[in-house]
């Protein structure tokens, strides 16, 4: 994402939206960077100026490999948003009593213990 035009380089903070602690830093930069103006392009919001944004387009739809550091970068933090998402969602689904399906524990009804 070399050529961005100035109008597209925005002073926005960019919410990562998940940890970023597992990132390397050099992604962590250019998703500081150039993230705001990535989530426009994934979300609909904007249109690809460049033949650059129209590759990243294609690089977040999943139909071709990622080939610069950014989409590398926006495909691991896809991925990571995803997996936190899935976390979240199993530690708040309510746990299931196990099935003893009517069976007493082997014992239980002779020993005092």
């Amino acid at each position: 994402m070399a050529k961005v035009t100035p109008k597209h380089a925005t002073a926005v903070l960019f919410a990562f939206g998940c940890d970023v602690s597992v990132f390397p830093a050099n992604e962590v930069n250019a998703l500081e960077r150039y993230g705001p103006r990535l989530e426009t392009l994934a979300s609909g919001l904007a249109r690809p100026a460049n033949a650059e944004e129209e590759h990243f387009l294609r690089v977040d739809r999943e139909e071709t490999a990622p080939t610069s550091l950014v989409e590398h970068a926006w495909l691991r933090l896809k991925g990571r948003r995803e997996y936190e998402r899935e976390q979240a969602r199993e530690a708040s689904a309510p746990s299931a009593a196990p099935e003893n399906y009517g069976m007493v524990e082997f014992d239980a009804d002779r020993c005092w213990w």
